[in-house]
């Protein structure tokens, strides 16, 4: 039964990652150099992974979650770090296999990496493009564990969220529109129905969206979330979940929307 109001955090049955049809148009717009919509252009994406390798040690081990079809971990291997690249996303992996990069430095495996388990030991952990405040705080205290227990002792983690500031300029907001298919969301003629919602004490992000085949008349749920930070927010966060903040940079990612770029490290026991 769908309820009539999102509420917070509130998960979805079906998952874009793993739909036939919304998983391709995902890698898709991961390829797409005209667009920053999934994984950034190629200039912007080269600003990180140049940041990145200027922080971390020459040929690090690295374990990329959420890789997509690869694109950041495989200008790591050229920069000779080994790369190990995990995605839920199976046409992305099959993607990444089929471009990975010469040497073998860079290997992709398809897993969730929230419920999966995952191997090896690295140097450097990573998720790019906001990843890590597009999961629940349930699901982040997993994924830190996860990331803590892979990392050697002197090991650093390195993400990128959305700055606080920016949900300021986000409203609550119901909307629809009738599509004759074969776009993102369906090859099929489709209704879709989408609800933004702000929590504000939160400052939190949800996006509901109802997609009504009109072959089939069937419907399905996609929720996805946003969380928004500061630096105070995030020191508290990873202070309670077994790192410390060592670098905030709010310059090498140039984006629409303030983004900020965090390296921590585990904390000493």
């Amino acid at each position: 039964m769908y309820s009539n109001e999102l509420k917070l955090y509130q998960k979805s049955i079906e998952s874009i990652w793993t739909d036939e049809h919304i998983s391709k148009s995902l890698l898709e717009a991961h390829l797409d150099e005209s667009s920053d919509a999934a994984s950034r252009k190629h200039i912007r994406r080269m600003d990180i992974v140049n940041w990145i390798n200027n922080k971390i040690k020459p040929h690090s081990n690295i374990i990329d979650l959420g890789c997509g079809p690869g694109l950041y971990s495989y200008e790591l291997g050229k920069l000779e770090h080994n790369v190990m690249g995990i995605d839920f996303n199976k046409k992305s992996i099959d993607y990444a296999l089929k471009n990975k990069f010469i040497n073998g430095k860079v290997e992709y495996q398809y897993s969730n990496y929230l419920k999966d388990d995952i191997q090896g030991r690295y140097d450097v952990g990573m998720m790019i493009f906001c990843d890590f405040g597009a999961l629940i705080p349930d699901d982040q205290k997993i994924i830190l564990q996860k990331i803590s227990n892979l990392l050697t002792d002197d090991g650093i983690f390195i993400f990128d969220v959305f700055g606080k500031n920016e949900i300021k300029n986000k409203k609550d907001n119901r909307n629809w529109f009738i599509s004759s298919g074969n776009d993102f969301w369906s090859k099929d003629p489709y209704i879709l129905m989408e609800e933004i919602k702000i929590f504000e004490k939160y400052y939190t992000l949800g996006t509901r969206y109802y997609l009504l085949n009109q072959i089939d008349g069937k419907i399905k749920e996609y929720i996805m979330w946003d969380q928004y930070y500061d630096e105070n927010s995030l020191k508290e966060l990873m202070s309670g979940n077994w790192f410390e903040i060592i670098e905030i940079n709010k310059d090498i990612i140039k984006y629409k929307e303030e983004t900020l770029l965090i390296m921590v490290k585990k904390k000493k026991l």
